[in-house]
Parts: C-alpha cells; sequence; structure tokens
C-alpha cells in the first residue's frame, strides 16, 4: 500500500506540473534614463551631515520630514504629510509619513518608497538608507519632467528601521486596490557591490509575483552592468514556508500589491561605520539608473501584472502557479495517509482500544505546553523584549544582541519545568496502559492533522512536515537505528530552515535568538507555533514507543516491517506467535475459578464371589 501510494502521488505531482505559466515580463523600456547621480549624491551628504542620528521620532527625524517636504515642493509636486503614532522601544512617539504625487493620464499608479530612520547605533546612516531618501528624491525630480501615463506616488517614511512601520501605516491608511507596482530602495550606495539584491517577501505566505523579480534583471545589466541576484526555487519555497521578511515591500506584499526593494548586494557596513566615506556614489547612480528604468517599464506596459501571491518562477520564462505549488506538497502526503488508514483497520481487526492512546498522547503534550505558556508568561511580565507588533528586522539592536543572562534564568526555569511536568506525566501514564500499536498509529493520525491544520494556516508550510510523512511509516521497532532515528529525521525541515536564514539574513548561531524573539513577540502565529509543538511532542511519542516499549512479533503488517528479512518470521510463525500471545494474555487476565471439592466415594459393601482387587 505503501509503494502504490507513492505511484499515485508521483502520477498528481506529474499531472500538476501541466499547469506552469509563464511570466510575463514587461518589455524594457527603450527611452533614455534622466537620473542624476551627482545630484543625488549630493542630497545624500546633505542627509548625513545635516540629519545625523534620525532615530524614527527624534528632532533630526522629524526636521527631515520637513527638508524632504520641502524637496518636493520645489520640484512642482503635491506634498502630503501623514501623522501617526507608534511604539518605539517601548516609547509612544508620533512619526510623519511625507509622500508626494506627480499625476498620470491612465488609471493606475506606481508607488516608489524610501525609509529616512536609522537604527539607534548609527550615526550618519548614509547607505541605509540617505541613499535610498537621495535616490527616490532624485526620481521625483526625473518624472516630472519625463512623461509616464500612470501617477507616481514618492513616499518618504519613518519607523521603518524598527520594522515597516511607516509603510504598513501608509498601506493601512491608503488604498491599495489601485497600485500597480511597489518599489522600495534601500542601501544603494554600497563600496564594491557585487549586483543587485531584491527582497520581495512578506510576514504572509505572499511573494512579489515573478515578473517584477525579472524585470530588474535586464534593466540592471543595460543600464548597471550589474547582475541580479535572484533566488532559487529552493529558496522561494522554503520562504513561502516559514515567511518573515521586515522589508518596507512587506506590508503591500501582505496585501496582494506587487512590491519589491532593490538595493546593492555587497559588504554591509555595521550602523557606526555606515558613513558617508563608506558609500559610493557610482554604485548609486547605476541603481538609480537601473530604478528608473523598471518604473518606465511598468508604465509603459497597457496591462496591469499578475498581484503578489504564491506563484514562484522555475526559470526566466516559466512559472509554477501557489495553487499547485500547494497540490504538489499535499500529494506528497497520500502514503501517509494511506499508511494511516491501514493502521486503523489493523488497530481494528485486534481489537485494539485507541482511546488510551489518544490519553497517553495528551499526557506526553502537556509538558511542551507548560514551557510555551512560561515564554509566553515571560513576555507578559516584561522579561523579554517587546516590538511594536511588527516583524524585527535582523539587523536591528535588538536582534544583534542576544540577553544571555536572562535567557540562561528562563532556560533554567524551562528546564526544571519541564522535568517536574515529565515526572508527572510519566506517573499518569502508568494509570493508562496502552497498547504499543495504538499508540503508533495515533501518532501517524495527529501527523495527518498537523498537516490539515498547516495547510488550513499556510498551505506551504506543509514542507516542515514532508519529511515526517516519508520516514515515520519507514520506522520499525527494534534498536534506535530503526525507530528513533527515521522518527527524529522526520523533524529535518526545522534545522534546514534555521540554517538557511542564518546564512540568507547574516545572523550566524543568532539564529536561535532572532526567532525565539519572533516566536514570543507573536510575530509567528499562535496556531503555527501550537502546531510546531504538537509535532515536536509527536515525534518523541513515536521514537520512543518503538524504541522502548516493544512489539509482540507479529504485530505490525503494514509495509514498514521487512517481512523479506532472514531475521524475521514467517507468516505462519507470526499466526502461531500471536496466537500464544493472545493465549497468554487471556490467561493472566482471567479470574481464577475455585472447584468445590468432591465428596468422598463411597465404597460398595463386598459380596460374596467378588474378585479381590
Amino acid at each position: 500500500m505503501y509503494r502504490a501510494a507513492w505511484v499515485a502521488s508521483l502520477i498528481l505531482v506529474v499531472v500538476a506540473l501541466f499547469t506552469l505559466g509563464h511570466a510575463d515580463t514587461p518589455k524594457l523600456s527603450t527611452e533614455p534614463v534622466s537620473f542624476d547621480g551627482h545630484r543625488a549624491a549630493a542630497d545624500m551628504r546633505t542627509i548625513t551631515q545635516d540629519f545625523p542620528q534620525r532615530v524614527a521620532g527624534s528632532d533630526p527625524d522629524n526636521r527631515m520630514a520637513i527638508w524632504v517636504a520641502q524637496q518636493f515642493k520645489d520640484a512642482g509636486l503635491q506634498t502630503h504629510i501623514d501623522g501617526y503614532a507608534t511604539t518605539v522601544n517601548g516609547k509612544g512617539v508620533a512619526l510623519q509619513n511625507v509622500w508626494a504625487t506627480s499625476k498620470g493620464d491612465t488609471p493606475g499608479s506606481l508607488l516608489v518608497i524610501a525609509n529616512r530612520d536609522v537604527q539607534g547605533l548609527a550615526t550618519q546612516g548614509a547607505n541605509d538608507n540617505a541613499s535610498g531618501v537621495a535616490a527616490m528624491l532624485e526620481l521625483a525630480r526625473a518624472f516630472t519632467v519625463t512623461a509616464h501615463h500612470h501617477t507616481i506616488v514618492f513616499l518618504c517614511t519613518s519607523g521603518d528601521a524598527f520594522g515597516a512601520l511607516g509603510a504598513h501605516q501608509f498601506a493601512e491608511v491608503h488604498a491599495s486596490a489601485g497600485l500597480w507596482a511597489v518599489i522600495a530602495l534601500r542601501q544603494l550606495a554600497t563600496k564594491d557591490t557585487t549586483g543587485i539584491g531584491l527582497d520581495g517577501w512578506s510576514a504572509a505566505p505572499k511573494v512579489a509575483p515573478p515578473w517584477l523579480w525579472l524585470l530588474s534583471a535586464p534593466a540592471s545589466r543595460v543600464n548597471a552592468n550589474l547582475k541580479t541576484q535572484l533566488p532559487t526555487i529552493a529558496s522561494q519555497v522554503v520562504r513561502l514556508s516559514v515567511p518573515t521578511s521586515s522589508g518596507s515591500q512587506g506590508p503591500f506584499v501582505a496585501l496582494g500589491v506587487p512590491a519589491i526593494t532593490v538595493s546593492a548586494a555587497g559588504p554591509k557596513q555595521p550602523p557606526v561605520f555606515d558613513t558617508i566615506d563608506a558609500t559610493s556614489s557610482e554604485t548609486l547612480t547605476k541603481l538609480g539608473d537601473t530604478v528608473q528604468s523598471m518604473i518606465m517599464s511598468i508604465d509603459a506596459d497597457p496591462t496591469v501584472g499578475a498581484p503578489s501571491g504564491g506563484t514562484i518562477f522555475l526559470t526566466r520564462e516559466r512559472t509554477l502557479p501557489g495553487s499547485t505549488l500547494a497540490a504538489i506538497l499535499a500529494a506528497l502526503l497520500i502514503p501517509l495517509a494511506a499508511v494511516t488508514v491501514d493502521l486503523f483497520a489493523h488497530c481494528q481487526r485486534a481489537r485494539i482500544r485507541i482511546r488510551p492512546a489518544l490519553v497517553r498522547s495528551l499526557l506526553h503534550l502537556a509538558p511542551w505546553l507548560v514551557l510555551l505558556a512560561i515564554v509566553y508568561l515571560a513576555n507578559l511580565i516584561g522579561q523579554l523584549p517587546r516590538s511594536p507588533g511588527a516583524v524585527i528586522p535582523p539587523g536591528s539592536h535588538i536582534a544583534d544582541t542576544p540577553r544571555y543572562l536572562r535567557v540562561v534564568v528562563l532556560l533554567a526555569l524551562l528546564v526544571l519545568a519541564y522535568a517536574y511536568a515529565v515526572a508527572v506525566e510519566r506517573r499518569l501514564e502508568r494509570r493508562v496502559p496502552t497498547d504499543p500499536r495504538a499508540t503508533i498509529f495515533t501518532a501517524h493520525l495527529l501527523l495527518v492533522l498537523i498537516a490539515l491544520l498547516a495547510f488550513v494556516v499556510n498551505p506551504y508550510a506543509i514542507l516542515l512536515v514532508v519529511p515526517a510523512a516519508v520516514l515515520w511509516p519507514l520506522a520499525r521497532p527494534g534498536g534506535w537505528m530503526r525507530s528513533i532515528l527515521p522518527a527524529y529525521l522526520g523533524l529535518a525541515m526545522i534545522p534546514v530552515v534555521l540554517v538557511y536564514y542564518a546564512s540568507r539574513l547574516g545572523l550566524g548561531v543568532k539564529v536561535w535568538w532572532y526567532f525565539f524573539l519572533l516566536l514570543e513577540n507573536r510575530t509567528m502565529p499562535a496556531s503555527g507555533v501550537l502546531l510546531g509543538i504538537v509535532f515536536l511532542s509527536t515525534a518523541g511519542l513515536l521514537a520512543h514507543t518503538l524504541h522502548e516499549r516493544g512489539l509482540a512479533p507479529g504485530a505490525l503488517s503494514w509495509p514498514a516491517v521487512d517481512r523479506r528479512a532472514l531475521d524475521r518470521p514467517g507468516n505462519a510463525e507470526w499466526a502461531s506467535a500471536n496466537e500464544e500471545e493472545a493465549m497468554r494474555r487471556r490467561r493472566a487476565g482471567a479470574p481464577l475459578r475455585r472447584r468445590r471439592p468432591r465428596p468422598p466415594r463411597r465404597r460398595r459393601p463386598s459380596r460374596p464371589g467378588d474378585q479381590a482387587p
């Protein structure tokens, strides 16, 4: 059944691949660009000198907002200032978004966004993100004298260094239905750049459409002679399965608007050393030309491109729809579902009670729930850092400096609570005798339910349980190689995701702290965290049931047990062993019957003629 289910699964995957689509990338505009790199470099120098240490809500940040508004007015643009209140570093502050519009004669608008605020340790914030604001101002001047069909909005936000607060506020207040595309600018003046980096992710299971990713490649090659670093297929699938992004494009991508952040790839300076001397005006000019070419290409396209969603690109021409990707991941669970049904039928034929196994699984889960409750309680009483409801940027001070002392104290408390909870759970478990076969079925059933619930929360999160769906039916009773190893290898995608983010976000060994912050700040959905806890608990339940308790010969009849092995009994021997085991259990459980003493037998008196005995 296991092999036959895999055949059906692979057939469905092959059929799904016939739904591949086209990227429909807009043609690159042939109009010459007019981006003035020298003027943009001068603006970047003015920002770093006149508005240093412009932390969101500070006086330099407010003064720079007024200066940006004046630059928009000098360019002849209609200017607006939106004020909003938020929380930064645990304090309530008032921030401003400054935006201006260059009107067009065609429905639909394009948005160019750059944040002006810096992190707390930054001195000048030249590359991050004075370069982005300077490029945005120069693009605003360029498009006042360059003909365009659609309305172009230029937005300068604050609070984005703490998780795209300004972009999130603008996306909520202003209707985003008419936006054709959003291009965010950040770190455009990197010295010794190695190419153009893109960020089209979000904190929701959505990604920028393929056409917006692929448009940057020809634009950078023609206008900057730079190579665009496009994500691989594996990278796109992982980012959809575990979504997180603190970029300015994130709130728009989450709403379905095509949005992407353009930056100069290369070595990044720490915030303290991010000064004007560490930037390159040549790189700023190349990136400005590239972005202007992208805007003109989108503006010249007569049709609106596909929105943000789950669609990924396999090549520069072929795309895989998000629904098809989710269907492929779901098809990989068919063998697990088939084995689970077979296990249930096996338990029913053997008249094995399943309810005690369900109770045992709940008891095994209880210590994990205690740990999760302690973590959230520590957050409520202020022992852990908090964010203002947005995704914590991986390069922020709070993510870069783990609070080891508090973590050690919390870890010690968690260990003690877990040990005590396990001791209580063991005592209660002795009162609930269970059949190992029912426990194994329960573990597979819980994995199926976890996959179904994960599909509801995020259909691409099924990727995290695919290794378990493949390996758990192959786990067999016996040594740790047969029992424990396959069960815990089913959790392999969890460390794979951590290693991926550690390398992609530059976090290194601090990636554990970053995801711990996302967990306790509820950036990761509480439902997803709870499913992860159940997943870990179920893996341990399956591993130790197969390894410690063992099973009677012939107790398992599904294809996970290799009957062809030399050390395995035949079918007749299995049946005989099962009958003997059943008889032994019946005898052990049957009550003893007391026999009544027989009355003494009366002897008949001897008669004459009887023979002697």
